[in-house]
């Protein structure tokens, strides 16, 4: 009952109503990011799980911590620890795991200044 209420009152408040109005049609546009953020997650998830995870841009001979390698053990860690990088949230761990990985091969800097550019830059800023 207090739902119909609050239906009336927005009926009958005409910049409210423009207002509920605007907020629903924006949602739209909010949904088509979120589903573009977390396909571009997913893409870049399975980049660095195959590359970093699974060392396929390590040499042979290179020795690498295990605990260096944790974050990008398989997709849904990939995916998690580059949301959280995306975020600025990422733990003591996932610091220092990607500041090691980063000493350890240079190359991947270029990988995680693209993904900072098109996750937190260009996907954020569309919102």
């Amino acid at each position: 009952m207090r739902i119909l209420r609050l239906a009336k009152l927005v009926k009958a408040v005409r910049p409210l109503l423009f207002l509920v109005v605007g907020v629903i049609a924006a949602l739209q546009g909010v949904v088509w990011v979120l589903v573009l953020t977390v396909v571009s997650l997913y893409a870049l998830g399975i980049v660095a799980t195959r590359l970093i995870g699974h060392r396929t841009i390590m040499a042979a001979d290179m020795e690498v911590e295990d605990e260096i390698l944790a974050p990008f053990c398989n997709v849904p860690e990939s995916m998690f620890t580059l949301f959280r990088v995306m975020s600025g949230a990422a733990s003591e761990k996932e610091a220092y795991a990607i500041d090691e990985l980063m000493k350890t091969l240079p190359g991947v800097k270029f990988a995680f200044v693209f993904f900072m550019i098109t996750s937190s830059w260009t996907l954020l800023s569309i919102l």
